[in-house]
């Protein structure tokens, strides 16, 4: 079995990564993305093998945020240094036109924001963020739809 100190250097900047783009503040994405490496190390005997071990992960730390975000209701604003979190995060070869997406997504309203990182980055379905956010199917179209409106009227 991989040691999950190899798990952990496999996997943490994409776990923050996620966290950093659902919740747009680098102190909380840090502080998420550790929680969802403890809670997956004490359910690491509950790992059964039925999906991908990235998707598992990916959920525990979705399910993180996303119980922070309903526990402590707040509107998730960018940080004054939204920039220079997702510039520490990205290689050189990222361009400015991705940075602004960055800084897109991060003003999105918090449920539309969520929407679109689960599906359009996380590649889930519809259906599984219905379940995951618990909103109906419907209204999860109606976010991504929304989502991808006000970026499009943001970048063009």
């Amino acid at each position: 079995m991989v040691s999950f100190e190899k798990l952990y250097r496999l996997y943490s900047n994409k776990i923050y990564l996620l966290c950093l783009r659902m919740t747009s503040r680098k102190e909380l994405a840090e502080e998420h993305m550790q929680e969802a490496f403890i809670k997956a190390w004490q359910a690491l005997g509950k790992f059964k093998g039925d999906s991908q071990f990235s998707t598992w992960l990916y959920r525990i730390a979705v399910n993180v945020v996303l119980g922070h975000q309903r526990k402590y209701q707040y509107e998730v604003f960018a940080d004054l240094d939204w920039q220079q979190a997702f510039e520490d995060t990205l290689t050189s070869s990222h361009t400015q036109q991705q940075l602004d997406l960055e800084k897109a997504i991060a003003t999105l309203p918090m449920q539309a924001k969520n929407v679109l990182v689960l599906h359009d980055l996380m590649g889930m379905t519809h259906k599984e963020i219905g379940q995951t956010l618990d909103i109906a199917t419907g209204t999860c179209k109606a976010h991504l739809n929304r989502a991808r409106a006000l970026l499009k009227e943001q970048l063009v």
